[in-house]
């Protein structure tokens, strides 16, 4: 048997966020780009470019079912390197696209490549650590993640500037290659073979049951891909609201990244606090920081008859992201405390249900944007109203660890 790489905590966190960061830059870093895409493909409706977005995260969640409960037999890596192979691959289909629906063809199976990569962080982490020191470590990878989206837009802005956009498509291809030599020398396995199960259907079916039926992980599935549905929105429709309602597209990359830092200096936050207060705890403050915010934006818009100040929409948005940096990590650690045995399938289940939910509400909330912020900020309440509520009725099925 050929000897396993070591690698040292460090190193495994920032190749664990670089993984994770593979579907925030294959997002954010078109951004810029989106308008240039719509004219070279002759779309007439300005919001259907939002679909280049949704494409890609319904790929991306159709995909991870079937990731998890084959890493819970072949092993972590061969996963990985499967589907960030596949993401490559995608990136050159995306490049020979002759027309819109070939090139969102391209860009969902952009998804599921890059769907591997996002489940085997799961559970990798969860194959390493457990309970608040998985939502620790998980809150220190969101945390050096969140650097691409405060990076990605300027850099595509960059790359327009010098070239035409379809350098971005290159610019995935490199990033990908990277993640692949990268986890090929130097990732260990971290499933031994004695905790393996048998590549039968029979076998996955039951551990997929196991999963389905834990309602810790299914309730915080849940609440994680609404609160995660109005990032979604943002995400789709950034570039337009910036642009069209606000008139200022030669700042987007600014504006953008100043408030994705927000998600990470709260992710940093939450891998100090999370070990002393608890997971549940955290993520009972931060959903009432995102309800008390939406509440406040949603009545800001109605003053402002829909078009609040820019600064306001920016300090609203801020907030918002300090909300899911401290929750979201901490949501999926608790769906994944109960699932040790089944961490692939439980990551695998875990990410379809958040993702195909955080793609659904988000296109429907985004879909709505018009001349003014209004129907947006409608999204945003009554997700984050949804998601309190939940979290709420929720409290009796968290272990006890989770709290303190």
């Amino acid at each position: 048997m050929p000897k396993q790489p070591h690698i040292g905590l460090g190193e495994l966190i920032t190749l664990l966020a670089m993984m994770t960061s593979l579907g925030a830059l294959t997002i954010d870093l078109q951004l810029p780009a989106m308008p240039l895409i719509a004219e070279y493909y002759g779309l007439q409706v300005a919001n259907h470019q939002q679909w280049i977005i949704t494409a890609y995260m319904l790929g991306f969640a159709a995909a991870q079912l079937f990731y998890g409960p084959v890493s819970d037999s072949i092993g972590r890596k061969p996963v990985l390197m499967f589907g960030v192979g596949l993401y490559v691959l995608a990136s050159i289909l995306c490049l020979f696209a002759d027309n819109y629906t070939l090139f969102l063809l391209a860009r969902a199976l952009q998804g599921a490549g890059a769907a591997a990569a996002r489940i085997m962080v799961n559970a990798i982490t969860r194959d390493h650590f457990a309970g608040n020191e998985m939502a620790r470590v998980t809150s220190l990878v969101m945390m050096m993640f969140i650097m691409v989206p405060v990076f990605a837009p300027t850099l595509g802005s960059l790359l327009l500037l010098v070239g035409p956009w379809q350098w971005i498509l290159y610019a995935y291809l490199l990033f990908g290659c990277l993640i692949v030599l990268w986890s090929g020398f130097r990732l260990p396995e971290s499933l031994p073979a004695e905790r393996r199960k048998p590549l039968k259907m029979a076998t996955h079916w039951a551990a997929f049951v196991r999963v389905i039926k834990q309602p810790l992980s299914m309730t915080f599935a849940v609440i994680s891909g609404i609160i995660f549905s109005g990032f979604m929105a943002y995400l789709n429709s950034a570039q337009q609201l910036f642009d069209q309602v606000y008139g200022v597209a030669e700042y987007f990359p600014m504006i953008f990244g100043g408030i994705a830092l927000f998600f990470g200096l709260a992710a940093y936050a939450n891998a100090k606090v999370v070990m002393h207060f608890g997971a549940f705890r955290v993520t009972q403050v931060a959903l009432t920081l995102m309800l008390i915010c939406n509440t406040l934006g949603l009545i800001l818009c109605w003053l402002y008859a829909g078009i609040p100040p820019l600064w306001v929409l920016m300090l609203l948005l801020g907030s918002i992201n300090i909300s899911i940096g401290l929750a979201y990590g901490n949501l999926i650690a608790i769906a994944m405390w109960p699932l040790g045995d089944d961490a692939g399938m439980g990551a695998s289940v875990i990410g379809v249900v958040s993702a195909l939910i955080a793609a659904s509400l988000g296109i429907g909330i985004s879909l709505q944007l018009s001349a003014t912020v209004m129907p947006v900020m409608i999204g945003f309440f009554s997700t984050s109203l949804l998601a309190f509520i939940m979290l709420q009725l929720s409290r009796r099925h968290v272990p006890k660890a989770a709290s303190e």
